[in-house]
């Protein structure tokens, strides 16, 4: 869809030697990136709440697919792009600890652990870039957003009794982004870039007299390299 907006555009501006050009490229490869979690637990009971705030950080793996409509501007300059992408991540589990908060009221948030994974995502990005040097190649910044199909889960330990239960579920995430890159050009251009990612993702479980509340924040900074074929 972005491709046929650029060639739409392009088809539009006059003959002339500053006609915009568009090309399309697709590519993949690997995406690496540090990610800390914060995870939030309050437990509402009567009139009564409790939070416990916790965070964990580890490196999560992926594969990254994508595609992309360019549109080269006034003399060659600059450039307009928008793409799609598929994120495959690696099946790596950010793990934490949530503190108890040992007030001695009813709705004490108890001792537990947690747990966030992501699944497999699509993503839309749109950069503006420049040509440096020779032409061959360009530096750019991006804004972006992914829909993430990622899992939850929270799970505590009653004190008292020793007996455990735990929350579990898949959700939907969307992190936002915004970055910059580097693309060095040639028969495979190959793209540098980092970007910093932010998700904030809300889910409720009630039951007869208890309410429970979990805030996963999720942020990350990530490094990707991809290999690509322009047409």
């Amino acid at each position: 869809m972005l491709a046929l907006v650029c060639a739409s555009s392009a088809a539009l501006l006059p003959d002339s030697p500053s006609r915009a050009q568009v090309s399309y490229s697709l590519g993949l490869g690997p995406e690496i990136t540090w990610r800390t979690v914060e995870h939030t637990k309050t437990v509402t009971i009567g009139g009564g709440s409790s939070t416990s705030t916790s965070a964990a950080s580890g490196l999560a793996l992926a594969a990254r697919m994508f595609g992309a409509g360019h549109m080269d501007l006034s003399d060659g300059s600059l450039q307009l792009s928008g793409g799609i992408e598929v994120i495959v991540p690696a099946r790596r589990v950010v793990e934490g600890t949530i503190s108890p908060t040992n007030s001695g009221n009813p709705h004490d948030v108890w001792p537990g652990r947690w747990d966030f994974r992501d699944g497999i995502g699509l993503g839309a990005t749109f950069r503006v870039g420049r040509h440096v040097g020779d032409g061959s190649r360009r530096v750019y910044g991006l804004i972006g957003a992914r829909r993430m199909w990622s899992e939850f889960a929270t799970g505590g330990t009653n004190p008292e009794t020793g007996i455990a239960g735990e929350d579990r579920t898949r959700l939907a995430r969307w992190p936002m982004s915004v970055g910059a890159g580097l693309t060095l050009g040639g028969r495979w251009p190959t793209d540098l870039r980092v970007t910093y990612t932010r998700s904030t993702t809300d889910w409720v479980v009630t039951q007869p007299g208890l309410r429970l509340d979990y805030r996963y924040v999720t942020s990350g900074v990530a490094l990707s390299v991809g290999i690509g074929k322009i047409h």
